[in-house]
């Protein structure tokens, strides 16, 4: 893809279904914009290398073929304030973390995923970027973690701690990877139904 990124530019990754083409390339004449790349389903189904295989974490790992060195966050950007706090992060951290924003409809309204590529300097480093985030509304699932509820929602699932519950009573498998697992006990007296599996 390298021939079709104009050096210093941004670039906005789009899949276009056929009917809306020319309204597309009338939107990207409106705002200033070029298009670089442009491929029919036909030539996809050919053999060409579809977009999507560039976004998404795709993403982080084509970068990884380049650099080894980096590494990524997993970021939710709340509605109403995305734009806003995706560009006070592009402010805040400069080239040290680079931003790839996802756009999805949350609620019904315009929100971003984001897996920003991160220049991984040191741990330290790391936790102080995804604290900066969180303290300023943006969600993070963090990708560095293997304890599953620090990496995902932040709170033990009663749906995931009985499903372990009814398929690995003992807990022989990814022993030290559930928080949940060793609160059992605790948690078992509001949610009698882990146990149950009901």
């Amino acid at each position: 893809m390298q021939d079709h990124l104009p050096h210093g530019k941004h670039i906005v990754l789009c899949m276009i279904a056929e009917p809306f083409v020319e309204k597309f390339e009338g939107l990207v004449r409106q705002h200033g914009g070029t298009i670089t790349y442009n491929k029919t389903q036909a030539e996809i189904d050919a053999g060409l290398t579809p977009l999507y295989e560039y976004s998404w974490n795709h993403t982080t790992l084509q970068a990884l073929k380049v650099d080894k060195g980096i590494t990524y966050l997993q970021a939710l950007f709340p509605p109403g304030r995305n734009l806003e706090l995706v560009e006070k992060m592009v402010a805040h951290f400069g080239e040290e973390v680079l931003m790839h924003a996802e756009f999805v409809r949350w609620g019904g309204k315009v929100a971003n995923s984001a897996l920003q590529i991160v220049r991984y300097t040191t741990p330290e480093r790391l936790y102080e970027i995804i604290r900066f985030h969180e303290e300023n509304g943006v969600f993070i699932a963090d990708p560095h973690t293997y304890v599953l509820e620090d990496g995902g929602m932040k709170v033990i699932n009663a749906d995931q701690l009985g499903f372990k519950l009814r398929t690995d009573p003992q807990g022989l498998m990814n022993p030290g990877k559930m928080r949940g697992w060793y609160q059992r006990d605790t948690l078992a007296t509001g949610h009698k139904s882990l146990y149950s599996g009901a």
